[in-house]
């Protein structure tokens, strides 16, 4: 058994590596880590459903077998280490890089952030926060997903928004990706308003999910996506809890004709008609492994089902980002074989209210 550093000091400002440390900005300390017998994955992906909302304090559970996952074959667990606080550990991916998101879940206005995440010995380490609203740490169900990946071609990109006051730079490349072997940029427009820059990947197509970052009050969303000369534009939008633009940092992945983990079975839309009873999103924002084609259903005032035939609903991870340019927000209620993914959506206060929304699933 060998040893690896982990120095840890104040704030959560950046990440970096040398020989054999990983820099992280917390509270002041310094923490050796001893690493298992198993040496971490250079690459992989991962995703849970935390569902034990309200688990004891510092006590690790295991979530139900058929909504996690791990590319190595670990398996992950869960722990609760204050109210809203949650880790989510993740065997043999403790490396550098890789993006995260988060999507509250169940019929509540909660909301969750990715807080940061970090290697731990040769296991990654994810934290999540949630929050009411009001901007109260809340006790909340969630899922998260994980990828690392250096596997080129395709239309597949992702950033770690680290600097929410610049006005344009190049995000940290160990924590951004481009299929094309491109360095993606970001530049800021105004308070809370940015826009990313996936250079040779861009068509007007495909599907886009944002996160907000760090321990904050705060939640991000879509604004649109399309091509600019060969690059792709995503634009993205930060909000405070009570609605108001909000400097955040964020995570952001672009997908096209393949899940938001680079795995199938897998499916996305864009849902495009917030008040119509029933439709087939437009062919060019959607996606369906199988080769069938979905549809959304809507069951009342922000209520809604992302029905994605031959996809296999009673396994899997789903994550949902609200899109447009206002404050609302979005989360997944549940999903279940029988009924599709069924997601809900709500204002800034938490009332339920008809929006446009991404909404992705991997199994």
């Amino acid at each position: 058994m060998h040893i690896k550093f982990m120095t840890v000091l104040r704030g959560w400002g950046a990440r970096t590596l040398g020989a054999l440390v990983t820099l992280v900005l917390t509270a002041g300390m310094v923490a050796l880590v001893p690493s298992t017998a198993y040496a971490a994955a250079s690459r992989g992906f991962a995703y849970v459903w935390a569902n034990q909302a309200s688990a004891p304090l510092n006590t690790p559970y295991t979530p139900a077998s058929s909504y996690s996952r791990n590319s190595t074959g670990g398996v992950n667990t869960v722990v609760r280490t204050g109210v809203g606080q949650y880790t989510v550990r993740l065997p043999r991916l403790g490396l550098l890089g890789g993006t995260v998101h988060v999507t509250a879940y169940g019929a509540t206005s909660h909301s969750c952030n990715v807080a940061y995440w970090l290697p731990v010995g040769d296991r990654l380490d994810v934290h999540v926060r949630c929050f009411t609203p009001g901007g109260f740490r809340a006790d909340t169900r969630f899922t998260a997903s994980f990828v690392n990946t250096a596997y080129l071609g395709g239309r597949f990109g992702y950033v770690w928004a680290n600097q929410p006051t610049s006005g344009a730079y190049t995000p940290s490349p160990t924590y951004q990706f481009n299929s094309a072997g491109a360095t993606n940029t970001i530049t800021r427009s105004g308070v809370g308003q940015y826009a990313v820059r996936l250079p040779a990947i861009g068509s007007a197509a495909g599907h886009v999910q944002a996160t907000a970052y760090g321990d904050v009050a705060a939640r991000c969303k879509v604004v649109n996506w399309y091509p600019s000369g060969t690059a792709q534009i995503a634009n993205v939008r930060c909000f405070s809890l009570g609605g108001a633009l909000r400097d955040t940092r964020f995570t952001l992945t672009y997908t096209r004709s393949t899940g938001i983990l680079r795995i199938t079975p897998a499916a996305y839309a864009w849902a495009n008609q917030p008040i119509t009873a029933a439709y087939s999103p437009a062919t060019a924002y959607q996606y369906n492994s199988s080769g069938s084609t979905n549809r959304i259903t809507r069951h009342g005032v922000g209520l809604y089902r992302f029905h994605t035939p031959n996809m296999p609903l009673g396994y899997g991870n789903v994550q949902v980002t609200a899109y447009g340019a206002d404050s609302k927000h979005c989360k997944v209620d549940y999903w279940t074989p029988s009924t599709g993914i069924q997601v809900r959506c709500f204002t800034a206060a938490g009332a339920p209210s008809d929006t446009y929304y991404d909404v992705s699933f991997v199994r």
